[in-house]
């Protein structure tokens, strides 16, 4: 569990300074050079990485909420810049909340890499939950990549235990230019 939170620290840490405070440094920079309305659209962009930032350090009330719900609420945000299709099968069969938190911050880190190096156009999201099965699979048409020149970075490794949590077993399909996708599958009983 402190690893995953040292791991979710770095990772923050990083997504700010590269993201967040490099536009805001931007912005500051061109602050006389700008017109206001285009400062005021780069705020905006900045506010929104902020924004998102924060929801997903923020876990969700998951007594309250299905897995199905939960994941289209998080779809919901990101659709603005990607076609997002969400399709989902479910038989109400009750998931711990450690299932739901695992399964949710594995399609965030999913979700994150596909908006970040994907160059996709869309994404494929599918849940299918019967009375002894979950099934996930998320699917992008980006350019994907060879996976033996991966180095494993942190997304892949908190994947990678976050599904041993929830004994969930997965493959990642991919090769350059075809796309990704990524399949996960566990037992509910």
């Amino acid at each position: 569990m402190l690893l995953l939170q040292e791991q979710d620290r770095e990772r923050l840490a990083e997504e700010l300074h590269d993201n967040i405070i490099s536009q805001l440094n931007l912005i500051r920079l061109n602050l006389n050079d700008k017109k206001p309305e285009d400062l005021n659209r780069d705020l905006k962009k900045s506010m929104q990485l902020i924004r998102e930032l924060s929801h997903n350090l923020t876990p969700p009330d998951l007594d309250e909420i299905e897995l199905e719900d939960l994941i289209a609420d998080y779809l919901d945000q990101i659709n603005k810049n990607i076609e997002v299709i969400f399709r989902h099968m479910t038989i109400r069969t009750p998931i711990s909340n450690p299932v739901k938190l695992n399964l949710f911050r594995i399609i965030q880190e999913l979700i994150t890499n596909i908006l970040k190096h994907a160059e996709a156009t869309r994404v494929d999201v599918s849940l299918r939950i019967s009375l002894n099965y979950l099934i996930l699979t998320i699917e992008d048409n980006g350019r994907g990549f060879a996976i033996e020149n991966q180095s494993g970075g942190i997304g892949l490794k908190n994947i990678q235990s976050r599904a041993q949590k929830i004994k969930a077993i997965y493959k990642l399909k991919t090769q350059p230019e075809k796309g990704t996708k990524f399949i996960a599958c566990m037992a509910l009983q």
